[in-house]
């Protein structure tokens, strides 16, 4: 009884939390269908859903997400790759004084450099994301106790094993929070990146759409986007659980709640 209990309060609350999506899409499909908002503009809901079907159905969209996706995995993977190694071995303080400069702004000099094509929008997903995941790797790997690779010192560790065995492992929840963070500006990058360098991608569909005043391929690009970084953003949360299961229990809000329950009579 209680399990049925428990579940039903489960699904309640993942009901209750698409509440404020559904609140949204009537009330945009209302203004559009009462024109208190220009059409051209702001296509009705119920018309940027049947656009982005087609698309889906033609392979137009699913085309574009692959290309885009494959970007993002390769770029951010080059980004991560040497960006963790660098931010516990090296410190990466002169490189970070690079980091203030917008990915955007790296745009005009990558087509330079390497022309229109995968390249540049590759150059802009590594430099938007590298400097971010270093300075976060910096952060991670000074928040771990001194006392703990003092005692892995102490007991015959040597450095690689006391990165391997002790820093690495109480690294992992800061890089992940680390990794949900770069991911998303890498999505940002690529699409930047495909508005200008590629002819392939949701950035260019986008783009394409802007130019032949197509309003709902525009907002279809940004859902689909959204969409994939949500699940990107879920999967991720998920590795933490499997990862970090010593930490169940331990998020402030559940440890506030506990406190406040053994302080009830």
């Amino acid at each position: 009884m209680s399990t049925d209990v428990t579940g039903s309060a489960g699904w309640r609350h993942r009901l209750v939390r698409w509440v404020p999506l559904l609140v949204v899409a009537v009330l945009w499909e209302a203004t559009t269908r009462l024109s208190l908002l220009d059409p051209m503009l702001l296509p009705p809901f119920s018309a940027v859903l049947g656009r982005g079907w087609r698309l889906l159905v033609s392979g137009r969209l699913l085309g574009d997400l692959a290309a885009s996706a494959w970007r993002v995995l390769l770029g951010f993977g080059a980004a991560a790759i040497l960006a963790l190694p660098a931010g516990i071995e090296l410190g990466g303080t002169l490189l970070s004084v690079l980091r203030p400069l917008s990915p955007p702004a790296w745009i005009p000099l990558a087509i330079l450099w390497f022309g229109i094509g995968d390249p540049p929008a590759l150059f802009i997903i590594f430099v938007g994301t590298f400097f971010s995941l270093l300075l976060g790797t910096l952060a991670a790997t000074k928040a771990v106790e001194p006392q703990l690779i003092k005692a892995a010192l102490t007991l015959g560790a040597s450095r690689r094993q006391s990165i391997w065995y002790v820093i690495l492992p109480r690294m992992v929840p800061a890089l992940l929070t680390q990794a949900r963070i770069g991911l998303g500006l890498a999505w940002m990058c690529v699409i930047a990146a495909e508005m200008v360098a590629v002819q392939r991608g949701v950035g260019f569909l986008m783009i394409e759409a802007r130019n032949l005043f197509r309003t709902e391929d525009v907002i279809v690009g940004m859902m689909a986007v959204a969409m994939v970084g949500l699940a990107t953003d879920r999967l991720l949360l998920r590795l933490e659980k499997v990862l970090c299961g010593w930490r169940a229990g331990l998020e402030p809000s559940r440890l506030y709640a506990q406190a406040l329950k053994e302080r009830q009579p």
